[in-house]
């Protein structure tokens, strides 16, 4: 009798919050046929892309954060919707299959003391079951969270379709940490809405938020995880892109059909180019049309400058997001004016542009992101999916980034106003970082004093490029070519070394052989160079250059 009145006083509690919890602006439908989801999105949340390496989290909508600091909330409530799909286990080892019996193991001595044990003699951890159920997927990705059954719903759907459905509390402790654990030490609640189809798939509506905010959202997860629309996934929207992109003639069909399609029913416009496929989330159309066109002229000048060590196939997503808490929000981190991840294939930064009521539109800042990340996403695969040195290759980012392009063609490279007030004033004090360091510097070392060193490897290469001095001198002037050039190939010999040696999937080892690469290519590019002189020279030239405007 206690528990059920407990119980009807919670559900009391429940239905009050319910009436009492503020209008939220109402809600729309959100439609993903190719998901086989559609789902209610609360009308003023904001629904965001899902990072391309998410191998659960489907949708995520968030609450907007207010613009006034006093009204913000300790957490960001927001939904992610994670779609399982089921796996069965795997069946028991019965000893052996067919008509021979199962091979007995090899006995291996047990090894003396002082002696190494055998590798192979250690028995090896069978891989984790399948992730098929809700109690896995708490267990693995929610670690720090506990789960408690709130109520069983009743099931939707008929005949064979249908989804059993059940609602549980989250918690998780205030020091917890794992996915959905980030944030400090805030307490944080919500709710998890499980709808399970049996031997089919698991959807899950998991919505929290700040423990002292959960009376108050509490309506909406319940309004996102009630009423989702699960069904078979359509493929229709599929087989119409392919059969487009394999008429227009468009490279890495299968990269570019779920990326467009995933987009589209994000809200997300699309536009292809022969090298890229540009998702956006601005309304300036101007812009993006400026994008388009920009991304494939100063390839060209990549190329030229840059050629690849074989055809480059990959197609790489460019992802405009409409400012920067859009950008944060996806991924962007934070300090930084966009990025390339390799992993993910994208090329992302926000729409930059600086508008203010009464000046001219200032869209600089945007093209000098673009040119930037641009460079890197063309320099991984020219050199072969290997990284150069950061300050070749983050200085020739900001290089870049100084383009202006007309007639579709790269006119002129200028200064790059990001960089040039703080290397000038680093050399006036001479607090930069010593040439003969700085060209050996891996990333880690480079990150450590970033803005320093971003603004000297700018300088560095823009040195190397438009100094007259430099012109002039024979070996000086090809210090660019012969690292890159030898990058190249004493990355293409490492690479043969590692499939010699079965280590092509070995991260340690590849990553050991990438360093071995840029070291060979930076021994190469200054082997015959008095690096005592080359620095006077660029100390020189950086004093010479212009004061920032």
């Amino acid at each position: 009798m206690i528990r059920a009145a407990a119980g009807l006083l919670l559900l009391l509690l429940l239905g009050t919050a319910a009436v009492a919890a503020p209008v939220q602006g109402g809600y729309v439908t959100k439609k993903h046929p190719s998901r086989g989801i559609d789902f209610r999105k609360p009308k003023r949340w904001n629904k965001l892309p899902v990072q391309p390496t998410e191998e659960w989290i489907r949708f995520k909508l968030i609450e907007p954060v207010p613009e006034e600091k006093r009204d913000q909330r300790k957490i960001q409530p927001h939904i992610e919707i994670i779609d399982i799909p089921y796996v069965a286990d795997a069946a028991p080892l019965t000893g052996g299959t067919g008509d021979a019996p199962a091979k007995p193991e090899e006995e291996v001595p047990a090894a003396e003391d002082g002696e190494e044990k055998d590798e192979k003699a250690e028995e090896e951890e069978p891989p984790p079951p399948p992730l098929n159920s809700w109690d896995r997927y708490l267990e693995r990705e929610l670690k720090g969270w506990n789960s408690e059954l709130v109520e069983t719903l009743r099931p939707k759907g008929r005949g064979d379709g249908v989804w059993e459905r059940a609602v549980y509390h989250m918690t998780r402790s205030s020091k917890a940490k794992g996915r959905g654990a980030r944030g400090g030490n805030s307490q944080r609640a919500g709710y998890a809405y499980v709808w399970t189809r049996s031997r089919e798939r698991i959807v899950v509506a998991f919505g929290q938020c700040a423990a002292g905010d959960l009376d108050e959202l509490e309506p909406i997860f319940e309004e996102v995880g009630t009423e989702l629309d699960l069904y078979e996934p359509d493929n229709r929207e599929e087989l119409k892109w392919r059969k487009r992109y394999e008429r227009d003639g468009l490279r890495a069909i299968d990269y570019r059909t779920p990326v467009r399609i995933e987009a589209t029913e994000d809200g997300w416009k699309v536009e292809d180019t022969e090298n890229y496929i540009v998702v956006y989330n601005t309304s300036d159309q101007p812009l993006v049309r400026r994008i388009v066109k920009d991304l494939e002229n100063i390839r060209k000048k990549y190329i030229e400058l840059f050629p690849p060590s074989g055809p480059i196939e990959a197609v790489s997503t460019v992802r405009i997001c409409s400012g920067m808490s859009e950008y944060y929000s996806y991924g962007g981190p934070r300090g930084s004016a966009g990025y390339w991840y390799d992993v993910t294939e994208e090329l992302v930064l926000p729409d930059a542009t600086k508008r203010k009521k009464g000046e001219k539109t200032d869209k600089s800042n945007t093209f000098i992101i673009l040119y930037h990340e641009a460079l890197h996403q063309y320099i991984h695969y020219s050199a072969g999916k290997l990284s150069p040195h950061s300050w070749f290759n983050e200085g020739y980012g900001d290089y870049f980034s100084g383009s202006e392009i007309s007639g579709g063609k790269v006119k002129r490279i200028g200064l790059n106003p990001w960089r040039l007030g703080t290397i000038k004033s680093a050399v006036s004090a001479r607090k930069h970082v010593p040439l003969e360091k700085i060209i050996r510097y891996e990333q880690r070392d480079y990150y450590k004093n970033a803005g320093l060193c971003y603004a000297e490897g700018w300088s560095i290469i823009y040195f190397l490029n438009t100094s007259k001095v430099v012109a002039r001198h024979e070996v000086w002037s090809e210090i660019l070519t012969v690292y890159f050039e030898t990058l190249k190939d004493a990355w293409a010999s490492q690479l043969a070394r590692l499939k010699d040696e079965g280590k092509e999937e070995d991260a340690t080892a590849r990553l050991a052989a990438q360093k071995e690469a840029r070291v060979a290519a930076v021994d190469a590019a200054f082997e015959d160079v008095d690096i005592w002189e080359l620095e006077e020279a660029w100390l020189e030239f950086v004093e010479e250059l212009p004061e920032p405007k």
